[in-house]
């Protein structure tokens, strides 16, 4: 049996020194799928992407990597490389563009969800606790304790995953999805891109509401408005028509979207599928996914990637890569923080150490938040808090912003 290789030792050492001043770090890895980087096709992207994340006053380091889909250690090895930068560097984070090593564990089962294997961000994100194998799963890792930490993730993480996106897209590459997106991302990070500083909670027929709508309020300047299956009301108002005419016909930053779903199509009343998405053009630029397995990064046609890499303003969707989502009486702890000028990368950080008690997950908060994933760039912060720009700057972008638009 083939087990994943542990943290070194003296690396395992390290990271509580390093957890000391890490707080105040602005160093950032970005890893790069090796042959997608050597190749030069994202290079005026991604030259982009760094100059802009630079100007915000982080530290950019790029590592291109090596993606060997026959070794069952990759996954290790990143981790590894992940926590000896965190040691040397005091990392704060890391964005992963492009095929790249995917941890999988098994998560046992919790409250109403089965245990399943899943990709686990948490494995690269949680640097001193310890991922091991029983061997009742193989030798996937299935057991997470403190090791020299805790459990809690210790860096925040991003993912650009859009390779296996193509297939909807005829004609297109995975370089280009990725270009578009570092375009539209410098339109909004420079103001040419914008919509209204509001919020749509749109809750399907077997959820209320609850605390929906006024834990979205906390991340947005303007109204929320909350769409759900009011009784006192005739007719059924959460549909996938509906939800398509409102991507489609309306403009808002931020969606919190709590439905059933698969990796590639929600379903309330009807389908939306990840093949939808490219005719709606939808007018938003964050989204919340209460939906279980949309943010699957592993699977073809992943509608929460398409969210971001296919038409329309979307930059960043949160949600989780198996059964579970960011559970509604916990969403306060994560929109209260974007609402006061944190990056996204830093929210769910907070929120995992906030809501997520990093002293001892249980089964119900594994189950449900192991899959928790940010797609997208983890360091873009809402539209309240981007600098303005200079005008000769805003100018460019907006030149910019109108070729993505007509490609």
């Amino acid at each position: 049996m083939v087990r994943p290789r542990a943290l070194p030792v003296l690396v395992l050492a390290a990271l509580a020194l390093a957890s000391a001043t890490n707080a105040q770090s602005t160093r950032v890895e970005v890893v790069v799928e090796h042959d997608l980087y050597t190749s030069g096709a994202i290079s005026a992207g991604l030259a982009q992407y760094l100059a802009d994340i630079t100007a915000q006053g982080w530290s950019p380091v790029v590592t291109p990597w090596v993606l060997d889909t026959g070794d069952p250690n990759a996954p290790a090895a990143l981790r590894t490389h992940l926590a000896e930068r965190y040691t040397s560097d005091g990392l704060a984070g890391a964005v992963l563009i492009g095929h790249l090593p995917v941890a999988t564990v098994y998560t046992d089962a919790g409250g109403s969800i089965d245990g399943e294997f899943h990709p686990c961000d948490l494995y690269y994100t949680d640097l001193d606790g310890s991922w091991t194998s029983s061997g009742a799963h193989g030798y996937l890792p299935d057991t997470h304790t403190d090791g020299t930490g805790d459990v809690g993730p210790e860096i925040w993480l991003g993912r650009l995953t859009a390779w296996n996106l193509t297939a909807l897209h005829p004609g297109r590459t995975e370089a280009g999805l990725l270009n578009d997106y570092f375009a539209k991302n410098h339109a909004y990070r420079t103001l040419a891109l914008a919509v209204p500083p509001t919020g749509l909670a749109y809750t399907d027929d077997d959820w209320y509401p609850g605390n929906r709508p006024t834990a979205l309020a906390l991340a947005v300047e303007g109204a929320v408005t909350n769409v759900w299956n009011d009784p006192a009301t005739p007719g059924d108002e959460t549909t996938a028509a509906n939800y398509k005419w409102r991507l489609a016909n309306e403009s808002y930053e931020h969606v919190l979207l709590t439905c059933h779903s698969s990796s590639t199509a929600h379903a309330m009343s009807g389908s939306v599928a990840s093949s939808d998405l490219e005719a709606l053009d939808p007018q938003v630029l964050f989204y919340n996914l209460y939906a279980c397995s949309a943010a699957t990064y592993t699977d073809f046609g992943y509608i929460g990637g398409e969210y971001l890499f296919g038409a329309g303003a979307g930059l960043v969707a949160v949600g989780s890569a198996k059964t579970g989502s960011m559970q509604s009486h916990i969403l306060a702890d994560y929109f209260g923080p974007l609402g006061l000028g944190e990056t996204f990368g830093e929210a769910m950080l907070g929120w995992w150490n906030t809501a997520v008690d990093p002293g001892g997950h249980t089964d119900i908060e594994r189950a449900w938040s192991y899959g928790m994933t940010v797609l997208g760039d983890p360091l873009l912060v809402t539209q309240a808090y981007i600098p303005e720009p200079a005008s000769a700057a805003l100018l460019a972008a907006g030149a910019l912003w109108l070729l993505w638009r007509r490609r």
